[in-house]
């Protein structure tokens, strides 16, 4: 019960420091509460050890994080368990891909977020975590109305859209070091919209997401793979057809409290109308698990070859807590 209450404390406590925004305030916090009140069971069950979970070192037991930076991985949080991150990323831009690959200059473009998720472990093999955070924007080259002779705006913060998501692993065997998941999720508009006086920070429509991940390991070598699509529904998705995602983490356990790990992150964003874009892209970082409790996450992605889109450099770091 003290875990429980714990969480509640933490979520009142952000609400107390974040504007009030009307629906989507309520949206957010109405959110994280009710995953907290409803998805935690009171008493801590016993923790069930996943495949591969650890490996020898000299008579000490080597724990294998699954958890990357940017791919996801197929080992839910334990039944009684909840896992609180807070996030800070930061992604610039001063080049874009044209549609056959070539780069070019553009105006400065850069966007950061702060980020809260909580995932709460249900019943065995099944979590459930609901996330999203606060977006500053700035786009020298924003223009909401082409046309009228007047480029801008070129900045706008507000919240920005919320995930939910269901991970059942549906396939785990110890002898094999080998957990198959499926992850079933939505991403809801809680962010703006975009107008003549400010950038939004919403994609202004609803939509599916799903993801099947792979989670292998290999003495202290671990890996994920993940493939999904996020679908569009609504009026609002416009010429938006859907994302695929492909994403492949190799991370080495070297010490009790360092993985660094190596990701290829790929994207293709389908249009109806004009061309598609795509982006294929490179994670280095540092995953740590100091405790039992704590997981720090240090990275920097940077895009290596794209189409109709910009060339950004992103980094990434992140705070897990685990009651």
């Amino acid at each position: 019960m003290s875990g429980q209450m714990e969480c509640i404390a933490l979520v009142w406590e952000i609400s107390k420091l974040c504007p009030r925004r009307g629906k989507r305030h309520g949206l957010w916090i109405g959110g994280l509460a009710l995953l907290i009140l409803t998805g935690i069971p009171a008493a801590r069950a016993t923790e069930v050890p996943s495949a591969g979970d650890a490996v020898a070192d000299a008579g000490e037991a080597v724990e294998m994080e699954h958890g990357k930076i940017n791919t996801p991985d197929a080992s839910p949080v334990d039944p009684g368990h909840v896992e609180v991150e807070a996030g800070y990323t930061t992604a610039r831009s001063t080049r874009y891909w044209d549609n056959q690959g070539e780069t070019w200059n553009r105006g400065l473009a850069r966007e950061q977020a702060t980020t809260l998720a909580v995932t709460a472990g249900v019943v065995e093999n099944v979590d459930v975590a609901v996330g999203g955070g606060y977006v500053w924007l700035k786009d020298e080259e924003n223009d909401y109305a082409e046309g009228d002779g007047v480029v801008g705006p070129t900045r706008g913060h507000d919240w920005g859209d919320m995930d939910i998501s269901v991970r059942y692993r549906f396939f785990a065997r110890d002898e094999l070091s080998l957990e198959l998941a499926y992850i079933a999720g939505l991403t809801l508009p809680a962010g703006s919209d975009s107008s003549a006086n400010s950038m939004g920070t919403s994609q202004e429509y609803w939509s599916i997401n799903q993801t099947v991940v792979a989670s292998k390991d290999w003495d202290r070598w671990t890996a994920n793979l993940a493939l999904g699509y996020a679908l569009p529904v609504g009026d609002k998705r416009e010429q938006a057809r859907g994302t695929f995602n492909a994403d492949a983490a190799l991370g080495y356990q070297a010490l009790l409290w360092l993985q660094p790990e190596v990701e290829i992150n790929y994207s293709y964003d389908v249009v109806s109308v004009g061309d598609d874009a795509a982006v294929v892209a490179v994670t280095a970082g540092l995953v740590m698990p100091v405790s039992d409790r704590l997981r720090i996450n240090a990275g920097v992605q940077q895009g290596l070859w794209g189409s109709n889109a910009d060339k950004a450099t992103t980094l990434s770091l992140a705070l897990k807590l685990a009651f």
